[in-house]
């Protein structure tokens, strides 16, 4: 049996009679377009390293790719494709597949409940529709495209009515991809399932995750489970891993609740092992191995991390032992840096001298007359780390490529042996953290 989120969901199979014909290989393409999908804001969740920073707001979900819109039925794109496609026979199921692309792009009200109404009316047609259309064509390999294309909209459909719906409706899209799975775990339709459920899950993450946290998790394991079912898929694979383990992580930092946050870093640890081991050459394996490496470092003397400084001085981590050491990445884009950490900050110079707390800063603008303007204005404590290659900048730094940084601004604390005491700091931590770096080490036996 598929794994199931931890809700109250046990209807039976629904459609295992229905579905005895799903050949073909994984290399499937991303199902119909989504109605309602996840917040996805920019960030370094499915990015290379010329991404934009990100903020780090609860319960934030590193994006993944969301399906394309289908093309209107006379758009010169179905048209020029029409025209290199098979012809199949007008009969019930090719009628029901050109139904169902007037359907996708049919107006709704404008009032949110009568849209609300009307969406589910039109995917509870499609559901019918793309149901015909399967039956139509699952025994005829000659119209394994029509069934393919029917099987993406059916789990699309029922996609739409689960996020909205009730958990019969959320039992009804887990039956689908189960009798999928279970008629060929291999095929294009089994993939198509799997990744319909991994996307639920994020989007229910980005959605409800604040409340329902399991999201989350559920998230981990369905990307875990596409990749590990269907590594061929090499793109859906590595971005559901990515997107699945940076939103444990970033949903783990700002946790209240200490059990929720290790089960969260445990299944983005998860998710980045994944893709170091099995996608290594790729971008997003690479930065997983980052990431991890990162999230190695609390207890470990922290060495590998220097750089200029924006008054053409010199970090190193050589300098770091002594006495404990704040480093923090920041942008002067950044609103939580503005109104949050800064002050923090600023307070804690003021309490803390630099001959007992040394702090670094590491700018990642883009913009170096931007950055020295900031700077001047409003003087955030500590050296300064800014590359003078433009090259070398924002999330292009060197540091946050090595260390694979999950967000900005972030706050990283070490004591005077220079060992890393955490990586992930939140404001609210961190008076505690730094009385923490303040303590004398004990001494050695």
């Amino acid at each position: 049996m598929l794994p199931r989120p931890a809700l109250p969901l046990g209807a039976a199979l629904l459609v295992v009679s229905l579905l005895p014909g799903c050949g073909g290989d994984s290399n499937s393409q991303p199902p119909a377009a989504a109605e309602t999908s996840a917040p996805t804001p920019s960030g370094p969740a499915e990015q290379t390293a010329s991404a934009s920073p990100v903020i780090r707001p609860a319960g934030l979900t590193a994006s993944i790719p969301q399906p394309a819109t289908d093309a209107p039925a006379d758009s010169p794109a179905t048209q020029e494709k029409s025209s290199q496609a098979p012809e199949f026979p007008d009969d019930e199921a090719t009628q029901s597949l050109a139904e169902i692309r007037r359907l996708r792009v049919a107006a709704v009200p404008g009032d949110v409940e009568a849209a609300r109404k009307a969406r589910r009316e039109r995917n509870e047609r499609i559901i019918d529709l793309a149901t015909r259309a399967i039956r139509g064509t699952m025994n005829d390999t000659s119209r394994t495209p029509q069934f393919e294309n029917a099987i993406k909209q059916l789990l699309e459909a029922r996609f739409q009515i689960a996020l909205t719906g009730s958990e019969e409706d959320i039992e009804a899209l887990y039956s689908d991809v189960q009798a999928l799975c279970d008629r060929d775990p291999n095929s294009v339709a089994a993939a198509e399932g799997v990744y319909t459920i991994a996307r639920f899950a994020h989007t229910k993450a980005g959605l409800t995750g604040r409340t329902q946290p399991i999201w989350f998790e559920t998230l981990s394991r369905w990307a875990r489970e596409f990749a590990d079912r269907f590594p061929d898929d090499q793109k859906r694979s590595t971005s559901l891993l990515f997107g699945a383990g940076r939103s444990c992580e970033l949903h783990a930092a700002a946790s209240t609740d200490a059990e929720l946050a290790s089960r969260l870093l445990t299944e983005s640890r998860l998710c980045y092992t994944a893709l170091a081991e099995k996608f290594a050459s790729t971008d997003q394996g690479q930065e997983a191995t980052a990431a991890l490496r990162r999230l190695a470092l609390p207890g470990q003397v922290l060495t590998q991390f220097s750089g200029p400084t924006s008054d053409g001085g010199y970090v190193s981590a050589e300098d770091f032992r002594g006495k404990p050491t704040l480093i923090y990445f920041w942008d002067s884009q950044s609103e939580d840096f503005r109104e949050s950490v800064l002050p923090a900050l600023t307070r804690i110079r003021e309490q803390l001298p630099p001959e007992r707390l040394r702090i670094v800063g590491v700018a990642l603008d883009e913009d170096e007359s931007e950055l020295n303007a900031f700077l001047e204005q409003h003087q955030p404590p500590g050296q300064q780390i800014f590359f003078p290659q433009t090259a070398q900048r924002s999330w292009n730094s060197p540091l946050v490529r090595f260390w694979g940084l999950a967000a900005s601004p972030s706050i990283w604390v070490l004591n005077s042996e220079a060992k890393v005491i955490s990586t992930s700091v939140s404001v609210e931590q961190l008076v505690p953290t730094l009385q923490q770096a303040l303590r004398k080490p004990a001494p050695a036996p």
